[in-house]
């Protein structure tokens, strides 16, 4: 059976890490939506086993390829973005 991974879950390990955007993440509703249903595709789809830890360790490490929305420039509190 496959386990959909939950935002308090994607909650608990941003908080984990030590990472300027794993803070600003943190708060961000829309990116650990993201990262928990994109964790779930890759492990449905690849079948290589890997932690949520490890998987959202790597979105960090790439998340100036990733747009806008992952980007650090991008204001969290600014109601437009």
């Amino acid at each position: 059976m496959f386990n959909i991974t939950r935002i308090e879950e994607v909650a608990n390990v941003l908080a984990s890490i030590d990472h300027k955007l794993a803070t600003q993440w943190l708060v961000n509703e829309m990116i650990k939506k993201t990262l928990a249903i994109s964790y779930d595709y890759w492990l449905e789809d690849t079948d290589i086993p890997m932690t949520l830890k490890d998987f959202v360790t790597q979105y960090l490490e790439h998340a100036e390829d990733l747009g806008e929305i992952f980007s650090s420039d991008t204001e969290i509190d600014d109601p437009s973005c």
